[in-house]
């Protein structure tokens, strides 16, 4: 398609110098991958500036650059189609977006603090029993059809990526795609031009104020999947019982969006009483005056929540249709992942790096527990800090014994993050807290004090199989340290 086609389509404003109509063959916000027929987006980042590669492409033939308004071209750069706008961001994935069309019918989003990564991980896992080819863009990385086909480092991937994938799953018929969709990536825009057929609202609880600055900025990037990502016809799937629920129930009501809320305080598919038998949880539930019985077989009421959210996203305003009497999923990894469980002694991994991803996470496993609850865990480096004194408070809670040690330290100095986890604790509550920089050795320190009955949880990293000191990426597995333990000790 030609330069001059593609920009007619475009509804970002814009400005060109230098025109030259040549077919394009691609588009990147990555340099290195530019080549002739290419389009390079510049970025300004916090950490970098895209605008500084341009110069290495000035002697390629028939390439374009995106820019910001103000880019002071140089007199090198007079061969390059130069395009100007105010949103390099949104202009880039404007023309992602038409360089790479899709025809994927059923598209999800599922946005929150936490719970993303298990709703898309049972949504796909429901589809796949339903025969439906699909798709999860999230933590875990581009997963298709069970099988991850690409991993990344991003929660939500730059649009670029997100509308290129997309055009390369139609031509393996691929039905239906599942984002988790971060406050970051949605204010950053990497979902821009893809409008969602269902979008589910699961929490809202402290969480990247380094980035957001203020709770209410952090709420409202996330609103920007309501705001910005719709159709006529998008149905909004909302947790009723939390907090901000009303928040978004509005917006949605304001866009004559269908709302299916679920939850004790839900109109729809309301809880009526939810019964813990073992590990299953009996649920009544009451739908347009209809009342039922669901047996969900997991440990943990939050799951439930997630799993009724999953069937939402899946069935819509027909789950009328379905004959659902019992709900058996997976988890996905390193979410509640139970590593050991013998001997009457337990060791669970869990990414639970948030204050209310911890608190349901320990609230859970202290159930019925006949010893003790031990916790490994800590908070990453240049993140934000207001949430981990809240995070060792709840902590505290639940917990006999508490190893706080390093997660991803980045550049920041652990010294200066365990005093944040400090802050504010009583004197008292300090004897049950043990400091040990070296996750590994921390982790084999607890699990070396386990006794009968004992439950040791090891939380804040989950899946990530590597730890960040300072700009290098370290291989550590919190699973791999557990399971190389346990071989040791037997």
């Amino acid at each position: 398609m030609k330069i001059n086609e593609i920009l007619k389509k475009c509804h970002v404003n814009y400005h060109v110098q230098n025109m030259q109509n040549f077919d394009i063959k691609g588009i990147s916000f990555n340099s290195k991958i530019i080549k002739e027929n290419f389009i390079f987006a510049a970025v300004k980042g916090s950490n970098d500036n895209g605008e500084k590669y341009i110069k290495g492409l000035e002697n390629l033939k028939n390439i374009g650059i995106i820019v910001k308004k103000e880019f002071k071209a140089k007199k090198s750069q007079q061969n390059i189609l130069i395009i100007r706008t105010k949103d390099v961001r949104e202009l880039a994935g404007e023309i992602a977006s038409l360089i790479y069309p899709n025809t994927i019918k059923d598209k999800i989003a599922i946005t929150g603090t936490n719970g993303k990564t298990s709703i898309s991980h049972y949504v796909a896992e429901i589809s796949s029993n339903q025969k439906i080819s699909n798709c999860i863009f999230g933590t875990l990385g581009i997963i298709f059809n069970n099988k991850r086909i690409s991993n990344t480092n991003l929660t939500t991937n730059e649009s670029i990526i997100n509308h290129k994938y997309m055009n390369e799953l139609s031509k393996r018929n691929c039905k239906r795609v599942i984002f988790e969709a971060s406050s970051i990536g949605l204010e950053q825009k990497r979902l821009h031009n893809i409008k969602f057929d269902k979008i589910a609202i699961t929490n809202l609880t402290i969480d990247h104020l380094d980035y957001h600055r203020t709770f209410k900025n952090y709420r409202y990037c996330k609103s920007l999947l309501l705001r910005k990502h719709y159709h006529k016809n998008t149905i909004v799937v909302i947790n009723a019982d939390t907090k901000e629920s009303n928040y978004f129930k509005n917006i949605s009501k304001k866009k004559n969006l269908k709302i299916l809320d679920y939850g004790k305080k839900a109109k729809y598919f309301r809880l009526i009483k939810v019964v813990k038998i073992k590990d299953t949880y009996e649920v009544y539930v009451s739908m347009n005056n209809k009342k039922f019985v669901i047996n969900f077989n997991c440990s943990a009421i939050y799951q439930v929540y997630n799993q009724i959210c999953a069937l939402l996203l899946v069935y819509g305003d027909k789950i009328f249709n379905e004959e659902i009497n019992e709900i058996s999923l997976s988890d996905p990894c390193g979410r509640l992942e139970k590593i050991y469980d013998s001997a009457n002694k337990r060791i669970f991994v869990d990414y639970a790096h948030t204050p209310d991803a911890l608190k349901n996470v320990l609230s859970n496993l202290s159930e019925n527990i006949k010893g003790r609850l031990i916790i490994v865990f800590g908070c990453g480096g240049d993140r934000d800090s207001s949430k981990r004194s809240l995070m060792t408070k709840e902590a505290l809670k639940y917990c006999d014994k508490i190893y706080l040690t390093s997660d991803n330290p980045r550049n920041e100095s652990l010294k200066k993050i365990f005093e944040d986890m400090k802050k504010g604790i009583l004197k008292k509550n300090l004897e049950s807290i043990s400091t040990i920089n070296n996750r590994k050795k921390a982790i084999q320190k607890a699990m070396d004090e386990l006794k009968t009955g004992d439950i040791l949880i090891v939380a804040g990293k989950g899946h990530e199989d590597y730890q960040i000191i300072k700009n290098k990426k370290i291989p550590f597995s919190d699973k791999e340290i557990i399971l190389d333990r346990l071989r040791l000790n037997e």
